[in-house]
């Protein structure tokens, strides 16, 4: 099995790149010169989802090449969030010794924030019982102890236990004011925290001096029309969405 191997280094060559392609594509049309927004180069993926691969008595994440399905051990993705990075081994490290935590886990989801808070789903080929969420406490009291700010949501088929709560607050700075948003397990969120704040002060500023109404169809969790709303009079926002 490979070994997943990331190269941020890559980051401006494909900035560039795609600079390049977009440029081309709308070169027939006048369109003006192109706003770029840099991302940081690592770290910057508020959410990651990671299968999980039993191999005798060791347990670790993998991801898959979704053309050859070739699958890469992962055990550190730069990608992702540094709080992601800090929790991923000692998660794993504590589920590969708790026989009820590891039995059938086929998944770990994450979510993380800006303001410091994590949501992990474990997803499982088999119902939880009662020993399961003991020792998800147990495990959960014992990271946050270690410094985390932690959830824990157990998911089977037709089955969901949360221990406390299925969300994160997730706290977005833009142009000197704080938003605060309820980010649920399951829901579509920005995933790069940091460039949803660039896009925030992009979208007020191409707003400003507007008139009337704001309606935001598929809002989500209200990502833009809170921060929208500044620049308007009342703000419509609506979204169809089911959540299990």
């Amino acid at each position: 099995m490979a070994t997943l191997d990331v190269n941020p280094q890559q980051y401006q060559a494909q900035l560039q790149e795609k600079v390049s392609r977009l440029t081309d594509m709308f070169s027939d049309y006048q369109a003006p010169e192109l706003e770029v927004f840099e991302s940081q180069e690592q770290h910057y993926r508020m959410r990651a989802e990671f299968r999980v691969w039993h191999e005798g008595e060791d347990l670790f994440y993998i991801m898959f090449n979704q053309e050859t399905r070739e699958k890469y051990r992962v055990d550190q993705f730069p990608a992702a969030s540094r709080l992601i990075n800090d929790l991923m081994p000692l998660l794993v490290e504590a589920v590969k010794g708790n026989d009820s935590l590891r039995r059938k886990l086929f998944q770990v989801d994450f979510l993380s924030t800006l303001s410091g808070e994590i949501l992990v789903s474990l997803l499982y080929h088999r119902q939880l019982d009662e020993e399961w969420t003991k020792q998800a406490k147990l495990l959960k009291q014992r990271l946050n102890d270690e410094g985390f700010n932690l959830n824990i949501i157990g998911r089977a088929r037709k089955m969901k236990i949360v221990l406390d709560r299925d969300y994160v607050i997730e706290k977005l700075d833009v142009n000197g004011q704080s938003y605060l948003y309820q980010q649920v397990e399951n829901s579509f969120t920005q995933p790069n925290g940091k460039v949803a704040e660039k896009m925030l002060e992009w979208a007020i500023d191409c707003t400003q001096d507007s008139e009337g109404d704001l309606l935001e169809l598929y809002c989500g969790n209200g990502n833009f029309s809170l921060a929208l709303a500044q620049n308007f009079n009342r703000v419509l926002a609506t979204e169809l969405a089911n959540h299990q």
